[in-house]
């Protein structure tokens, strides 16, 4: 069971620190009204309620400790889900230009495989960097070479695959 992302031993503590607190609370209230209306309570010794407004202020105390270990676990899986997206968002050429980097793509083969990337075809490559298909079919033959990959399709797959990867790393 994971409620809030958090573990069941965890919440199963977190519920009986606030049945706790709640006790706690419900008795400082009974013990102010019963002192603002001038209400005695015979069946409840000084000494016991002494020690039960200590284990009421612990409890208290408790639940203000756990609610900062909450927060604490809240702002760190925030900063986890931020580095996510910006790993999905802002990252991705990034990550592109070090996965080239470790192929030792040059800029030309670097544009070519980031057209390919996007989907464009040989001719269409061509078209926008105002070259031959030829030109183009060689570029990727050497980009394959260099990446280790067979086809476009694995270029795409392996790019995707990485960045996958690096999302669930952070």
């Amino acid at each position: 069971m994971r409620a809030l992302g958090l573990r069941w031993p965890f919440l199963v503590v977190l519920v009986l620190v606030l049945i706790i607190q709640v006790a706690s609370s419900l008795f400082f209230i009974f013990n102010l009204l019963a002192d603002v209306f001038l209400i005695r309570v015979p069946f409840i010794p000084w000494e016991v309620q002494e020690i039960l407004q200590i284990l009421a202020s612990f409890g208290l105390l408790s639940g203000v400790l756990c609610s900062v270990a909450i927060l604490a676990l809240s702002f760190k899986r925030m900063r986890k889900i931020e580095g996510q997206i910006e790993a999905a968002a802002g990252q991705f050429q990034t990550h592109i230009d070090g996965q080239f980097d470790a192929w030792a793509l040059t800029p030309t083969e670097r544009q070519i495989a980031l057209l390919v990337i996007k989907g464009f075809s040989n001719s269409e490559v061509a078209s926008l960097r105002k070259s031959t298909e030829s030109t183009v079919k060689s570029h990727l033959t050497s980009i394959f070479r260099k990446s280790g990959l067979n086809s476009r399709q694995q270029l795409v797959a392996s790019v995707i695959e990485d960045l996958i990867a690096a999302l669930s790393e952070q």
